[in-house]
């Protein structure tokens, strides 16, 4: 529908220059703002970071030549407006904030970043994936694993600013979590798990926390046509997660969409259930991660589980694992502290 490039973007876009026999604008990532400003990277240029203002005007930013001339990656936009960008082979990564003046770069902020442990060692600063989750932490993805920022906040102050590894117990054995794998895709879905590709070993998903592995894709125990994912990204209305690879796309149903803020579209479905049905019972339109209790019509206690995120399956079972009888049931829907509740029906035919 438009191409941009630097005849039409009053020069914020620019070439990669000295390559031959051809030139080219070269693209690293793009994110909007919460003002609908599109933020671009421009790679190997003089002014490597772009943006297309909500206005149509395009602006563009050199950093005093910190990062120019370089190769640049993608681009996040965190909760507290700061810009995160990835400089790949090795470069480590650079944060900037336009306190809100995108005209002005005298008052802008700006620190290249290096992945540095409590010892003020550099971890690594082979960085290949950046993900925020939905507690602000910024997850990085290297060549040796995963590493965290769990106080992005202090990027700009030196205050305890250093970066952790997560440690993960698979089999019974603990290390730092997907250490031995090149991390190149993070998303992170409704009830703040994280979803991992690697250019090896397929894809995983952990906990919020990162300390438990979950899940685990490769080409021998799923449709994935490929362990090389290039991409993950989640449709947060209906928890399906696309995984990119070298060889095509692939989707998987998941079991975790965004939270709302209230309990005004919860449904449940297939509701009534037939006695044919022997599939997932979903509870959809929760508030996140609420704690979800079923129960006869006379209030006996037949499951109980928490949302992953705005969302809670059931499988028709008791906690002895046997199917419940036909009858109405009660689904209870609560957060932590008890302020928000909800309670909807769910008729079941055998």
């Amino acid at each position: 529908m438009k191409l941009y490039n630097e005849d039409n973007t009053d020069n914020a876009l620019q070439n990669v220059v000295n390559l031959t026999p051809h030139s080219y604008v070269r693209i690293g990532g793009m994110a909007f703002d919460k003002e609908n400003n599109l933020w671009i990277t421009n790679a190997l240029v003089d002014n490597p970071i772009v943006v297309k203002k909500a206005t149509g005007e395009w602006i563009n930013y050199n950093f005093q030549n910190k990062i120019s001339n370089i190769d640049i990656g993608n681009i996040i936009i965190t909760q507290n407006d700061d810009k995160w960008v990835v400089l790949p082979r090795g470069q480590g990564l650079f944060v900037f904030n336009t306190n809100n003046t995108i005209d002005n770069v005298n008052d802008d902020t700006y620190k290249k970043v290096s992945l540095l442990d409590a010892d003020g060692k550099i971890i690594t600063n082979d960085i290949y994936s950046i993900a925020e989750d939905l507690d602000g932490e910024i997850w990085v993805g290297t060549n040796q694993g995963v590493v965290v920022f769990y106080n992005p906040q202090n990027v700009f102050t030196n205050n305890n600013f250093y970066a952790q590894q997560p440690f993960i117990e698979v089999n019974n054995s603990v290390h730092h979590l997907l250490s031995t794998e090149i991390v190149s895709a993070i998303a992170v879905d409704g009830a703040n798990r994280k979803w991992f590709g690697t250019q090896n070993g397929g894809v995983f998903l952990v906990s919020d926390d990162g300390e438990k592995q979950i899940l685990n894709f490769n080409i021998d125990n799923s449709p994935l046509p490929s362990n090389s994912i290039t991409s993950i990204a989640i449709n947060h209305n209906t928890g399906e997660v696309f995984f990119g690879t070298g060889l095509g796309i692939v989707s998987y149903k998941s079991t975790a969409i965004i939270g709302s803020q209230n309990f005004d579209k919860v449904y449940v479905y297939p509701n009534p259930i037939k006695p044919d049905y022997h599939g997932l019972i979903t509870i959809k339109g929760l508030v996140a991660d609420v704690n979800v209790k079923i129960t006869d019509i006379t209030g006996n206690l037949v499951y109980e589980t928490k949302a992953n995120g705005g969302e809670a399956v059931w499988d028709g079972n008791n906690f002895s694992g046997n199917r419940v009888h036909t009858g109405v049931y009660i689904i209870f829907c609560t957060n932590d502290d008890g302020s928000k509740s909800f309670i909807t029906k769910l008729l079941f035919i055998n």
